[in-house]
């Protein structure tokens, strides 16, 4: 009904009972205004979302029920574009610092994804102070879907921030993982490797990124390397002939004489 009111209409009627049943003692309800919010947030509209609801779903981050906890943090990508950079920033994600540590996987694989969706709304000083601790912190986590999220995401953040999310830890934290039991994750991070490679331009790529990135030539797995393969293509089609000859050919004839 929401969506056929005008806000003073939304303010009289049905708001109060929503944010009631955000509040709600039955977690169930709860769970249901967790898995929800999304709708909720687009019928109400930006104002409303951003004054009255967002504090009610951001108490559901740290709610008892893990069952409610996992469906907020999945709603809240989705919600991101009726709330104001104040509220994401000063609100969302302290919230979620404090919250992910002792979480169950699910969350944190979704934590994951929803700081990294934030990073094009907060800028490139707020990414790289608040939303990268994060993710670097959660690229340590035991769980391969949370290592691959944060992965997938580190390629969002990266546009954001650009060449400054080179760090020596950030580097050293790369190459390890580039040696990771899962191969899902060994061909994520190259792939990362792969996609910061073309942002960066080629000094940068061949300083600092690219003896990591061709390691991928020796790795175990084929799904890897075939994966590999493509983003060597895309960074070759961006570079051209000279980085070919000068890097790519001869790591290929060592790899390859190494293995023979």
């Amino acid at each position: 009904m929401a969506k056929y009111l005008n806000k003073e209409e939304n303010q009289v009627h049905t708001l109060g009972t929503l944010v009631a049943a955000g509040e709600d003692k039955s977690w169930k309800v709860r769970l249901a205004f967790a898995k929800n919010f999304a709708d909720i947030a687009d019928s109400f509209g930006k104002e409303i979302t951003d004054s009255n609801l967002i504090q009610t779903f951001t108490q559901l981050l740290n709610d008892n029920e893990a069952e409610v906890k996992n469906a907020a943090i999945q709603s809240m990508t989705q919600c991101l574009k009726n709330l104001s950079t104040e509220k994401i920033s000063n609100l969302l994600l302290p919230t979620l610092q404090n919250s992910y540590a002792d979480a169950q996987t699910s969350f944190k694989a979704g934590v994951a994804i929803a700081v990294s969706d934030m990073a094009s709304i907060v800028g490139k000083d707020y990414t790289l102070t608040k939303i990268l601790p994060i993710l670097m912190e959660l690229i340590k986590d035991d769980n391969s879907e949370v290592k691959l999220n944060v992965c997938n995401g580190l390629i969002k953040v990266s546009l954001v921030i650009g060449p400054d999310v080179i760090s020596a830890p950030f580097l050293a934290t790369l190459t390890t993982m580039t040696k990771e039991a899962q191969w899902r994750v060994r061909m994520a991070v190259f792939e990362l490797i792969g996609e910061m490679s073309k942002q960066f331009g080629k000094e940068v790529f061949q300083k600092q990124l690219e003896t990591i990135f061709l390691s991928y030539l020796g790795n175990t797995a084929a799904s890897v390397r075939d994966m590999g393969v493509k983003k060597a293509k895309e960074v070759a089609d961006k570079y051209k002939g000279e980085w070919v000859m000068a890097s790519f050919i001869p790591r290929i004839t060592e790899t390859y004489a190494i293995e023979k």
